[in-house]
């Protein structure tokens, strides 16, 4: 840690004499504040317990921006395309909260796409539908026969393209809903196959006792002890087929029957039922059958 801190120190030095950190200025330019890409750049200018705390929330799901003058959770959300609401809920702020120039920041940030493989699909469809070559879909996903393409695999396609006209048209639908993320943190274990048994949602991993925010607006349709499997969950049902389900919490916040909104706390991130550590379980249901959450995930 003090290693870390004199590099930070000797960096926030560097910058702020080329005038790159808050109240400082080049030839009387104000520099722009914008997305920081390496963390140490914030060791300096902050308190050792609020840069430990602004690390553990930095993953590869997101970046860091620092907050410039008249910026707001809109302006910044409008800026990189993000949902206004699911900014301000990582950031356990009010949608409507005045920041401070200076303020750092934690973004959602999606460095590529994915999709869950359907019954009909071929990789030639898929590759046509995201603009992308049969090539490029196998070689990000080590598939060596084309032909051996899975229902329910998980497919991670390269960026940078645009998806093409004329796409299929089940994967156009799926834009229909936009979930926010219930906690942030890295997927250690994602929908389908896993061993010999099939995992119904994706896990994100979490320190205990972190905020469980509700995906969607609903009414509570489950919150106790589900099983041993499970543990402490809560079930919610948002209307038109869809339900999300929370798993493995250390406490659960909400009732049966309660009507919570989209972002709302509903839980406490733990360990509860078949667990190996602090980790929420995350399931999505559509007309009574799971299916993978990250179709939903922004």
């Amino acid at each position: 840690m003090l290693i870390r801190r004199a590099a930070g120190l000797a960096l926030a030095g560097f910058l702020a004499l080329a005038g790159f950190l808050p109240g400082t200025s080049r030839e009387g330019y104000q520099a722009e504040a914008a997305v920081v890409e390496d963390l140490q750049q914030v060791a300096a200018v902050l308190a050792p317990a609020q840069y430990e705390e602004l690390a553990s929330r930095v993953n590869v799901l997101t970046r860091l921006y620092q907050v410039e003058k008249g910026d707001t959770i809109q302006n910044i959300a409008r800026r990189y395309h993000l949902d206004a609401e699911l900014l301000a809920a990582m950031n356990d702020l009010d949608p409507a909260a005045t920041l401070t120039t200076g303020q750092f920041l934690v973004l959602p940030y999606e460095r590529g796409r994915t999709y869950e493989v359907e019954k009909g699909d071929t990789i030639w469809g898929i590759a046509q539908a995201f603009g992308l070559t049969v090539e490029e879909i196998m070689e990000a996903n080590g598939i060596t026969n084309p032909r051996t393409l899975q229902i329910g695999t998980l497919l991670t396609l390269p960026e940078g393209r645009k998806p093409a006209r004329g796409n299929l048209a089940h994967l156009a639908s799926r834009s229909r809903f936009s979930f926010l993320w219930p906690v942030i943190g890295p997927i250690t274990s994602f929908f389908g196959w896993r061993d010999e048994e099939f995992h119904h949602g994706i896990d994100i991993a979490a320190e205990a006792g972190s905020l469980i925010r509700s995906a969607w607006s609903g009414t509570v349709e489950f919150s106790g002890w589900r099983n041993g499997i499970y543990g402490r969950t809560v079930i919610l049902d948002h209307g038109q087929g869809l339900k999300t389900l929370y798993a493995h919490n250390e406490v659960n916040l909400v009732a049966p029957g309660e009507y919570v909104e989209a972002g709302q706390i509903i839980a406490k991130v733990g360990s509860s039922g078949r667990a190996t550590g602090p980790h929420l379980h995350f399931e999505v249901w559509e007309k009574g059958r799971p299916v993978n959450p990250l179709r939903f995930l922004k």
